[in-house]
């Protein structure tokens, strides 16, 4: 099991629902949870390779990603993620004027002013875009609606906020087109050197970046580029390409 995920299990608080069930509580291990009766901040062990955050349903899960927005100020980021990005992307030299990108989770849209300063048409989706976002639309990256094969890239750095991470690579998948570029950039893992662990809106956590990467191949994509950076936190981009 994880370390985190052994120190935040031994932080959890139980709910309990009755007289009985204290009792009941009582004679369990100090350390014993319920996932079903827990709070939604506890981790469980999901995979062999991966943690995520308990949630009551799919509902609960949209609510607390949603719920970020509200409670933390952008602008800072906005200014200096949107250079630092599009610094990275100008070195992988390969976009051309009008390429259209699709940028998930994409909050207030500072991916998609990166794309759109190298001369890209570029879109986001995210479950809060907040009001009158001109760069992001309301979307769920587990259901994307838009077709098949239509898109030219999709990026995202906010892999460790999915529900089901197969779901969404498998839309990513889809919707672009034969010999499209995925970009992720994706968080260091626990166990890798320049990791961490997960923070109050993560619902979804790995022990090493390459536990990611490896599920992102298995759907059929293939790596063309891998690039260290260090912010807004450390990380790897990497360059996946959709097989014909």
């Amino acid at each position: 099991m994880p370390n985190f995920l052994k120190k935040l299990i031994g932080k959890s608080r139980k709910i309990s629902t009755s007289s009985t069930k204290e009792q009941v509580d009582k004679q369990k291990p100090e350390n014993f949870t319920e996932p079903s009766v827990t709070e939604p901040f506890q981790w469980i062990q999901s995979e062999a390779l991966f943690s995520r955050r308990v949630y009551i349903d799919y509902e609960e899960y949209i609510e607390h990603q949603r719920s970020k927005l509200g409670k933390i100020n952008l602008t800072t980021y906005d200014r200096n993620y949107r250079a630092a990005l599009g610094e990275r992307l100008l070195a992988l030299h390969m976009f051309q004027r009008g390429d259209n990108v699709l940028c998930l989770a994409a909050r207030i849209g500072t991916e998609c002013k990166a794309f759109i300063d190298l001369g890209c048409f570029a879109i986001g989706i995210d479950l809060n875009p907040g009001e009158n976002n001109p760069y992001v639309v309301y979307g769920d990256f587990h259901h994307l609606q838009f077709a098949d094969a239509s898109v030219d890239y999709v990026f995202t750095n906010s892999l460790d906020h999915v529900f089901d991470l197969d779901q969404v690579i498998s839309e990513i998948f889809r919707v672009l087109k034969p010999g499209g570029v995925f970009i992720a950039e994706i968080v260091a893992g626990t166990q890798d050197e320049h990791g961490r662990e997960p923070g109050e809106y993560e619902s979804f956590w790995w022990e090493k970046l390459e536990n990611v990467v490896d599920k992102i191949v298995a759907h059929g994509f293939v790596i063309e580029r891998k690039e260290r950076f260090a912010y807004p936190w450390g990380g790897d981009q990497i360059i996946f390409r959709k097989s014909s």
